[in-house]
């Protein structure tokens, strides 16, 4: 494991020069908070790799320690810097991000999430790294308190900020009061191959029953924000409606509210009809089981796991928030519900489930438009562009700076 103690004195990197020369390497730090199993930790994961592969400098650092995703870079030969915070407000980890710029001097560091955003800001600015990015991934951006004020007065300082949905965007725009000429979306991407061509479980490998249709959902355990709750109760309601259809419902991923929801499918009498099938990092594998895919959230920027299902075929259901609708067009690729509404969720699946030919031709719909509009190529295309259009913009300005200089001098 790399800590930012141990670093080299120099690392291998493209010698410097001017970016208006597209053929010479950037160098891009890309800043997180943590390297733990996520939508956000993925998409760098996949970002990091892919820039690196086609010959910009990439080093990949987390506020905090080691993680699964942390182990996922270094096996695809991306470097990987932990600085090993302690809380939320440890000031020191910024010592340590100041010593890591100073020592790979990027032309780029582009961070994620809150802590990330503001830490790139202060330490970025004051080191003068060419071109700072935030990134803004929910819509439940802070609109008070202590975070909002300190996201407020620092937010200027980033040359740009990418959002990963218009939704994100604009709720960025209103409660933050940024300019929108610095707001750019870059909608989250995905390697469809992995979800198209793909070995698929068996029903008795994740204990599921080998009779009756697989409701699915992919997602943290987090309450009340994921709605896996409202899902749990509409399956409930869909089981004592429908009790021929024999419903079964499979939850993908972990989190603190996991305990909570064990105990609500028990007192929901639905017992070995709901699988927690805990966190795992060979979705492609499960998604094939299910036969409808459910992203209930009562709050969402993006919902990657979305486009995953879609890809594989499958027909999905989301609520109508955040970025959602962005991805599923209602009555089209998909159906879009209200938030918070278990009864409308068991409707909804239910129609999939008596309609076999609406399913099916939605689920074709909806995997020719996310492979048309969500790719990962394309996704790491308009990074690449940004960077590159950041760092010619803000050498252009230092160059009026020196022949102003230059001018008054004479």
């Amino acid at each position: 494991m790399t800590a930012v103690g141990h670093l080299p004195q120099k690392w291998e990197m493209s010698p410097v020069a001017s970016c208006q020369d597209e053929t010479r390497s950037l160098r891009v730090l890309l800043l997180t908070v943590g390297l733990g199993v996520g939508g956000t930790e993925t998409q760098i994961l996949e970002l990091a790799s892919r820039l690196q592969a086609r010959g910009t400098d990439v080093v990949v650092c987390a506020l905090k320690g080691e993680d699964v995703v942390a182990q996922e870079l270094r096996q695809r030969g991306v470097r990987v810097v932990t600085l090993k915070g302690r809380g939320s407000w440890d000031v020191l980890v910024l010592l340590r991000l100041a010593k890591l710029i100073r020592l790979i001097e990027p032309d780029v560091l582009h961070s994620f999430l809150f802590f990330a955003n503001i830490g790139a800001r202060l330490i970025g600015r004051l080191l003068a790294v060419p071109v700072v990015i935030s990134s803004y991934r929910g819509v439940e951006v802070h609109r008070t308190g202590v975070r909002a004020l300190v996201d407020r007065m620092t937010l200027g300082l980033a040359d740009a900020v990418t959002c990963c949905s218009d939704a994100v965007r604009g709720t960025v725009e209103q409660n933050l009061r940024l300019a929108p000429k610095k707001l750019v979306t870059i909608h989250n991407g995905i390697a469809f191959d992995r979800f198209i061509q793909t070995t698929p479980f068996s029903r008795a490998n994740l204990g599921l029953h080998d009779q009756g249709p697989v409701i699915g959902t992919v997602c943290r355990l987090e309450e009340p924000v994921k709605g896996v709750s409202l899902l749990i109760e509409a399956v409930a309601q869909l089981a004592a409606q429908r009790p021929a259809l024999n419903v079964q419902l499979l939850v993908v991923g972990e989190g603190p509210a996991g305990a909570a929801l064990r105990a609500q499918a028990e007192r929901l009498h639905l017992g070995d009809r709901v699988v927690f099938a805990g966190l795992r990092r060979d979705v492609e594998r499960l998604l094939p089981l299910m036969d409808v895919f459910v992203l209930p959230s009562q709050y969402e920027g993006f919902g990657i796991a979305l486009i995953e299902a879609m890809a594989a075929g499958l027909p999905v259901i989301g609520t109508d928030v955040g970025g959602v609708p962005e991805i599923i067009t209602h009555q089209q690729t998909g159906l879009l519900v209200p938030p918070g509404d278990a009864q409308a969720l068991a409707t909804a699946i239910e129609r999939f489930l008596l309609d076999g030919a609406l399913a099916q031709a939605m689920a074709k719909a909806g995997q020719r438009d996310v492979c048309s509009r969500f790719s990962l190529d394309r996704a790491v295309s308009q990074h690449e562009t940004l960077y590159r259009a950041c760092v010619s913009k803000r050498e252009a300005v230092n160059q009026m700076r020196a022949s102003s200089r230059t001018s008054v001098m004479r």
